[in-house]
């Protein structure tokens, strides 16, 4: 029987670069990240060991590359591109969840967030 773990990071925060406008591309803008990984922890817990499971540090720090590494137009191409990240650095997750969420949003509007959710499995 295989039995999944759930690892939750919550609200990790950066300021990066993406939008369809000029200004957001140029100024940039916050944006939040929550992200589920499932995964089968069971080597991890047997020998209570951090090279057997998934180490949230370098979850985030994938995270932190890939948000940074290029300029996307919509949070929907960004969190399909931190799923294919994630899924590609860390073999042993078998389904991602993100949510992303755009702090900065430059309509006419008071608006706390825009957020887009984005699962991938293998």
């Amino acid at each position: 029987m295989e039995s999944l773990v759930k690892l939750t990071i919550n609200n990790i925060q950066l300021y990066s670069y993406h939008g369809v406008s000029q200004a957001e591309q140029q100024l940039g803008g916050r944006y939040e990240i929550d992200v589920e990984l499932y995964y089968d922890a069971r080597q991890a817990v047997t020998h209570d060991n951090l090279s057997d499971a998934i180490n949230y540090a370098d979850v985030i720090t994938c995270i932190t590359d890939a948000t940074n590494g290029k300029r996307r137009r919509l949070i929907e191409t960004l969190a399909s591109d931190l799923a294919r990240a994630i899924l590609e650095h860390f073999p042993s997750v078998e389904s991602v969840c993100l949510r992303v969420r755009k702090r900065t949003i430059p309509v006419g509007a008071m608006v706390d967030s825009v957020e887009v959710e984005w699962r991938a499995h293998r």
